[in-house]
């Protein structure tokens, strides 16, 4: 096999959907030879924040001299930023590898996608010789295949309504399933929350011995957005907390961070003409800070590309972009849970947003451009972003990356219409 055909087996696992429960992956880990215990962990949960945090923490622990593995997802321009060691995306013939020894196995124990790529980072993480791992939790917590890795260190960055079939219809229910993954008597990094969600951790920690720590936000952070100085100060606390090293230390390492992580598609202003802000923002409160960022840097409104997902609260944050985005394009995201540029134009119109509709991803943001003099706003799903961003470096619509930039080999080699990794998850 080549790595095109272990990509679109990988991707064809996705037809399987979502699974609960933890036996199919916790078979696999032990086919493996259950990589997860040569390493330490750190669990990063939440809603919002998650891949920020991790992406900071894993940095900071990379300048402090350890070899560090990084589980984030989903990706936003290749499948392989999912996991990295160093900051190295891993190699596709360790993909290629992978799946070759253990095909046989991830069949018989009809393992899902997100099952086989967590699997695949902790056995990665094994044979490069990982001393610690921030891995960012998936849907939830309680049954993430993530929870195998059985974290001593959890950061929770917050919650809100998600998933409200899988993880609950309140904040409570959804705080519950994601601290559940905490395993007894390790730490837990979150600050003070709403009452009613402070007490079901308040609850955790008592019947799990937690440690319960409230961080400090960071004065500075390096990625744009007042909230990503509270990202900051949970990555600093667990970086702490996981290293047992001094203040001074793991501030310099910091430091060195905010000089050097580079993570796309994050309030992520790209120069050309015009500019071309990328964010993936896809639920209210994500939306909330986009909107707080845009509000206090640029006069709105300013024209945008947007597309979401059909089971987020599209309708919701239609109404709080109303006075933010004018005049939109709307664009249908490239995934069988999509929500139809049509449908989210009709919405964008009731609130009397001009707006127009391009199904696809490379004509939308044409369009977008037509309208734009100073700014065009990208936003929403990560397969709107993360197309739309390989669309701007192919028609040389924004400054490709410079050399030494994590993705720069993918900026310079954009796939095809119908590659997987265009419809990824």
């Amino acid at each position: 096999m080549n790595y095109s055909d272990v990509e679109k087996y990988l991707f064809g696992r996705r037809r399987m959907g979502m699974k609960f429960g933890l036996d199919r992956v916790r078979k696999l880990m032990m086919d493996t030879g259950n990589p997860q215990e040569s390493f330490r962990t750190v669990h990063i949960v939440g809603t919002n924040g998650k891949g920020s945090t991790t992406a900071l923490l894993s940095e900071m622990l990379t300048h402090m001299g350890f070899r560090t593995g990084r589980i984030t997802s989903p990706h936003l321009l290749h499948y392989r930023e999912r996991t990295a060691v160093n900051g190295r995306w891993i190699p596709e013939e360790e993909v290629v590898r992978f799946i070759e020894l253990f095909r046989d196995k991830i069949e018989e124990h009809s393992a899902t996608f997100f099952e086989i790529t967590t699997v695949m980072s902790a056995w990665h993480f094994m044979n490069s010789r990982v001393d610690i791992v921030a891995a960012e939790a998936g849907l939830g917590g309680r049954l993430d295949a993530t929870r195998l890795l059985d974290g001593e260190c959890t950061v929770f960055t917050g919650v809100e309504i998600e998933h409200r079939r899988i993880l609950g219809s309140t904040e409570p229910a959804i705080t519950a399933e994601k601290v559940a993954i905490a395993r007894d008597g390790s730490a837990l990094i979150a600050y003070s929350q709403k009452p009613e969600v402070e007490q079901i951790i308040a609850d955790a920690v008592r019947k799990k011995n937690l440690n319960r720590e409230i961080p400090i936000p960071a004065e500075i952070a390096p990625l744009p957005g007042e909230h990503q100085k509270r990202n900051a100060g949970l990555a600093i606390s667990a970086a702490m907390r996981i290293s047992g090293y001094d203040e001074a230390t793991v501030m310099q390492a910091f430091g060195k961070a905010c000089n050097t992580l580079g993570w796309a598609g994050r309030i992520d202003l790209r120069t050309g003409s015009p500019k071309i802000l990328f964010d993936v923002a896809h639920n209210p409160g994500s939306i909330a800070l986009l909107t707080k960022y845009l509000r206090k840097n640029w006069q709105v409104p300013v024209p945008a590309v947007i597309g979401f997902l059909e089971d987020k609260l599209w309708r919701e944050m239609t109404f709080q972009l109303r006075e933010i985005f004018n005049p939109v394009v709307t664009t249908t995201p490239l995934n069988e849970r999509c929500l139809p540029a049509k449908t989210l134009c009709e919405e964008f119109r009731n609130n009397g947003v001009e707006t127009f509709c391009e199904d696809d991803i490379g004509r939308a943001l044409r369009k977008g451009r037509s309208l734009a003099s100073d700014l065009l706003v990208v936003t929403g799903s990560f397969f709107v972003v993360g197309d739309a961003m390989r669309q701007a470096w192919k028609n040389v619509w924004i400054i490709k990356p410079g050399e030494g930039e994590e993705q720069n080999q993918l900026f310079f080699d954009v796939p095809d219409v119908d590659s997987p990794q265009r419809n990824g998850v």
